[in-house]
């Protein structure tokens, strides 16, 4: 079953890069860019919501929360902006955002960082924060956590 499964994930993950993506910046848009420590400053400071999905290869809770990943980037194209940073690669990014616990998404709004969400949460919690950011009624100042 283990084979099948990564025989799959290769399979879409070779589709995935043949596709012809729009980007916005260096960027791609609309989809989940893979980020490592040399890539993140850059990356969160774009304009929008930008979610970093921290994650690790061993993380079981982390690969229930790809599709949920996923689904966000498709429904908030435009609006949000999605990375995964694996952990274990890129120790620098983890440990300026004290990442002791995976999943970790952090949440940043035109490059400021808002707080983060932990755990293996599903969609409903991503929705209502999207949702508070785009309509204002999160105070920015505040963050979020």
């Amino acid at each position: 079953m283990d084979k099948e499964l990564e025989r799959i994930r290769k399979d879409k993950m070779t589709r995935l890069m043949e596709e012809d993506i729009p980007t916005v910046g260096n960027f791609p848009h609309g989809g989940i860019t893979e980020l490592n420590d040399q890539t993140f400053g850059e990356f969160v400071k774009q304009d929008g919501i930008v979610v970093i999905d921290c994650w690790a290869v061993w993380c079981g809770p982390c690969r229930t929360m790809e599709p949920v990943m996923e689904q966000l980037a498709q429904e908030y194209a435009g609006k949000v902006t999605i990375g995964k940073l694996n952990v274990d690669q890129n120790p620098q990014s983890s440990m300026r955002y004290g990442i002791s616990s995976i999943p970790n998404f952090l949440v940043f709004q035109n490059g400021k960082y808002l707080g983060n969400i932990v755990g293996a949460v599903g969609k409903k919690p991503f929705q209502k924060l999207f949702k508070k950011i785009l309509s204002g009624e999160l105070d920015k100042r505040e963050g979020y956590s």
